[in-house]
């Protein structure tokens, strides 16, 4: 049996896997089952959605941020935040805070919630950077959309998770985000 993956839009995704020129194994998800699909997870790897829904395998990777902190910043968002519809994306150091970029249920309103989820899209222009692992201090970061392709500006660091959601979630999502920094 093939090992699939369905992602929040409700796509099925089915692991296949291949080999390179010099033989090594190369793995990727597709929406089709092939003849090169395998049934197992590779030793070492663990499946990867992105917040809009596109699904990978990485290399498994090693928590920094804890899970005590994640769900400070999750809390923090919902009571602070206008939009309710927010993601996070945890890689190594860094916490980016997506959110989903349209109310489709204004812009579409005939569709239900589940054909909605197929339409929606994340964006971050927020992001928490743990900076110092001993004292636990975050920088919260937000995009430039000025400059090249990574462009994050710092706005504020703190050992106080709550005290930088409560300054800047409220902006998420409005042009106010743009007077820091």
């Amino acid at each position: 049996m093939t090992l699939s993956y369905t992602n929040f839009r409700g796509e099925a995704y089915y692991l296949h896997s291949s080999a390179t020129k010099k033989g090594n194994l190369t793995y990727h998800f597709s929406k089709k089952v092939k003849d090169n699909a395998i049934d197992q997870l590779p030793k070492g790897y663990e499946i990867y959605e992105n917040p809009n829904g596109k699904v990978y395998l990485r290399k498994e990777q090693k928590q920094i941020v804890s899970d005590q902190e994640i769900k400070t910043i999750k809390k923090g968002l919902e009571y602070y935040s206008p939009i309710k519809d927010i993601k996070l994306d945890v890689k190594k150091e860094y916490i980016y805070i997506y959110y989903a970029n349209k109310e489709l249920g204004e812009v579409l309103p005939f569709m239900d919630s589940h054909t909605q989820d197929k339409y929606k899209q994340y964006e971050t222009e927020l992001r928490l950077v743990l900076i110092d692992e001993d004292e636990r201090c975050f920088v919260m970061e937000r995009f430039c959309f000025l400059g090249g392709v990574d462009d994050w500006i710092d706005l504020e660091d703190s050992t106080d998770i709550e005290a930088l959601l409560a300054k800047y979630a409220p902006h998420i999502g409005q042009e106010t985000l743009f007077e820091f920094g």
